[in-house]
């Protein structure tokens, strides 16, 4: 008979272990999250995973006790009623197939995916990057090198470079060639793994020093096997710290206050390109007094000079080198120290001027104690004069310190081989030496002890010598260079001080004969009618006119002369050089010349004039110019020269018939 199966009522059946399996899914569901986070959670996946299976057998078992009979025999179960099972169990069970299907095909993904990831493209390993030269230099062509390198696990396709220029940023050829308008972009077919390539481009910036530029790229390219466009950034700012000018400015170390000194601007170009339109500025330290400079300077300014165009140099020459030399002293400055005078260079670039070198000279200035000041003919500045002209000096000193002043010994410095020493008239006694003048306490008491804001002064002339005196003399220059030197005892230490230096170049000799005749030195008659005028008769008279130059061309030249009434233009002129012009209603007669070189022979003018004496001129001698006038400008010393010859009346040295009495009969 078979045994009899005896199933646990349902109040027997112990609910399902559902807190483990949920437990169980939890820990499958972490474990998933750990592997999928890293590659070392794999291990304590499987670990858990294996728990897991261990606790499946336990419960396996634990039924198999439940369902089985005390012999251990498994019963008929088709033999058993069968209950409907409950929605929470199915949706349980589900839930758990659900759970381990995902967790297994995660699993087996990343298995694989851990394989391929060592070989995969990440854009981390591609090089892009822009080598600069080591220094920015404005105006000089530079070199700046394009570097891609690839070092992913795939090649790189379709790759295409885009660079992005500044403002300032002038492109002169790369290689290889760039494409586009601007010449910024390049392209390539494939870039092979591990494989590097270098783009050369030569370019150059034009811009002030100390200004930043932007130089940017964009690297676009396709992974192998990847459809995606992918992208690599570069930046960098190019700083310009140099420039192709080369500045360099020389000048003394040490001055006094009141002494000149000279500071030399050198401009050199070491590019490869002519540069135009550059100025020098020159920043002067309150109290500096500006003298002279060897270029002119800017109108209306005594600080800032044009140069058109600064050649390249070659190597060792300086044959292109643009020189500037200023004069000045520090006269205005209140106490001793060091004076810095900054000079910059600056390129003109569309509108603007941008800086291109700058440097600064340091002088220590010692202000002098004893203040000296010179002038010659009213004038402290340098100042043209003529041939035979007066020269009227003061020698003006002061202590302006706050300590008495022993034992001065001031000196007049006339450096000059056109002075006339024995026009010298000095009334202070001076003692001559060479060129120069010194008076001491023996002469001028007042030397002797000079108290703190106590002046005096010392005044003498001299001549400087007529040209002809100078014939067949070799004369070094043709101008006067004076200044004053004084050496005192204050606070028991000596000390010495010199004044401001003042030229006066000698004008060219600009000359002009004027006079009445009737006959040329060939006796040819160049008059008509009575040779002395008489009453009634009309007597015409040739006036010539020549002019003479030495030394300087003249510019600019004008002859003019105003007939008197009773005097009429007979029309009949002639000239070997300029304009001659007779205005009948203002009677004036102008000769013009633009230019009279000093190599000339000279110049003439001759025209005939005529007067018809009245009764009222009888026994008299008639004007027929009241006078001449000349006037020129000196193309060497810039001065304005102006002459007047006197009046030209009918009494005359005639070449032929000698002097004229003139009288009207």
């Amino acid at each position: 008979m078979p045994k009899k199966t005896i199933l646990p009522t349902s109040n027997e059946i112990s609910e399902p272990p559902i807190d483990e399996l949920r437990e169980n899914i939890s820990t499958m569901q972490d474990g998933l999250a750990q592997v999928m986070k890293n590659k070392s959670g794999k291990k304590s996946f499987i670990s858990s995973f294996k728990k897991i299976g261990s606790r499946s057998k336990e419960i396996q078992h634990e039924l198999a006790e439940v369902y089985t009979d005390t012999d251990g025999e498994i019963p008929d179960m088709t033999k058993l009623e069968h209950s409907e099972m409950p929605l929470w169990q199915k949706l349980l069970y589900w839930a758990t197939a659900f759970f381990a299907v995902v967790f297994f095909a995660s699993l087996i993904g990343f298995l694989v995916f851990s394989n391929l990831s060592g070989d995969s493209f990440t854009n981390d390993r591609v090089i892009f990057k822009i080598d600069p030269p080591l220094s920015v230099v404005s105006g000089q062509e530079s070199v700046y090198t394009i570097i891609i390198t690839n070092n992913e696990k795939v090649n790189l396709y379709d790759l295409n470079i885009d660079l992005k220029y500044p403002d300032d940023f002038q492109y002169v050829s790369s290689t290889p060639e760039a494409s586009g308008e601007k010449k910024n972009a390049w392209s390539m077919g494939v870039l092979r793994v591990g494989e590097t390539v270098k783009i050369e481009l030569t370019a150059k910036i034009v811009a002030s020093l100390g200004s930043v530029h932007n130089l940017s790229g964009i690297l676009s390219f396709k992974p192998e096997n990847i459809n995606s466009e992918f992208q690599q950034k570069v930046s960098l700012d190019l700083g310009v710290n140099v420039s192709v000018i080369s500045l360099n400015v020389s000048g003394p170390d040490k001055l006094l206050s009141n002494q000149n000194g000279e500071y030399v601007v050198t401009l050199r170009n070491v590019g490869l390109e002519t540069l135009e339109n550059i100025e020098v500025v020159a920043d002067y330290p309150q109290g500096f007094v500006f003298s002279s400079s060897s270029l002119q300077a800017k109108s209306g300014s005594n600080g800032t000079w044009e140069i058109n165009d600064l050649a390249t140099s070659t190597e060792g020459s300086t044959s292109t080198d643009k020189k500037i030399t200023i004069s000045g002293n520090f006269s205005g400055i209140s106490e001793s120290g060091n004076q810095e005078i900054r000079f910059k260079v600056n390129l003109k670039k569309s509108s603007d001027w941008i800086l291109q070198a700058e440097q600064s000279a340091i002088t220590n200035v010692v202000k002098d104690q004893l203040k000296l000041t010179l002038v010659i003919n009213g004038s402290g500045e340098d100042q043209p004069v003529g041939f035979g002209e007066l020269l009227i000096y003061t020698a003006s000193f002061k202590n302006t310190g706050h300590e008495d002043l022993k034992n001065i010994e001031l000196t007049a410095h006339l450096d000059s081989d056109i002075l006339d020493w024995d026009s010298l008239k000095d009334s202070a006694l001076g003692k001559k030496s060479g060129n120069s003048l010194i008076w001491t306490g023996k002469q001028v008491s007042q030397l002797l002890s000079l108290r703190p804001g106590e002046e005096g002064s010392i005044s003498w002339q001299i001549r400087v010598r007529d040209y002809d005196s100078l014939r067949g003399e070799d004369i070094g220059k043709l101008s006067v260079e004076s200044y004053l030197e004084a050496k005192t005892t204050a606070a028991g230490n000596e000390s010495s001080v010199s004044g401001k230096t003042i030229t006066n170049s000698v004008n060219s000799d600009l000359s002009l004969e004027a006079g009445a005749r009737y006959y040329n030195e060939d006796n040819i008659a160049l008059g008509a009618g009575p040779i002395k005028p008489q009453v009634g008769q009309a007597s015409s008279y040739n006036v010539s006119l020549k002019l003479g130059n030495n030394i300087h061309d003249i510019s600019n030249i004008e002859v003019s002369a105003t007939l008197p009434a009773g005097v009429s233009w007979d029309n009949k002129e002639d000239h070997d050089t300029g304009d001659v012009v007779y205005n009948s209603k203002t009677r004036k007669l102008s000769w013009t010349i633009s230019r009279l070189s000093k190599r000339a022979d000279g110049a003439y003018l001759n025209f005939n004039i005529s007067i018809t004496p009245k009764e009222s001129d009888s026994g008299r001698v008639l004007v027929l110019i009241p006078e001449v006038r000349l006037s020129g400008k000196d193309i060497e010393t810039g001065a304005d020269i102006s002459k007047t010859v006197k009046a030209i009346t009918t009494a005359f040295d005639d070449p032929i018939l000698g002097k004229v009495s003139g009288i009207v009969e």
